[in-house]
């Protein structure tokens, strides 16, 4: 019974503990949210895909309908395949800093 609890008390912290955000490994140096395109490109190189994308900023009015501003907002998708044994990294780049590193699955 006392080891079920111990479990149930992991379990539970473990959950409770805000996610981290990713990291890519590029050899033995780590890329991390906030890092900028430069040190990528320093300790990745160039990524095997690069898409730029252009959207339209949208916004929510008073009763909750979502409406264009008129405004666009633009960010590139960074694609690095890491080899048949690794999932392949997106990174986002936006205003010239790593908004967001995910993987392929």
């Amino acid at each position: 019974m006392k080891s079920t609890l111990k479990i149930l008390a992991a379990v539970a912290l473990a959950l409770a503990l805000p996610a981290q955000p990713e990291t890519l490994r590029c050899g033995s140096k780590l890329i991390q949210q906030g890092d900028t395109a430069g040190k990528v490109l320093e300790r990745c190189g160039e990524p095997g895909n690069k898409q730029v994308i252009t959207e339209p900023v949208r916004a929510v009015n008073a009763g909750g309908y979502a409406f264009s501003t008129g405004a666009t907002t633009t960010y590139e998708i960074w694609r690095y395949d890491r080899g048949s044994r690794a999932f392949p990294a997106i990174l986002r780049i936006e205003g010239g800093v790593v908004k967001k590193i995910e993987y392929e699955r």
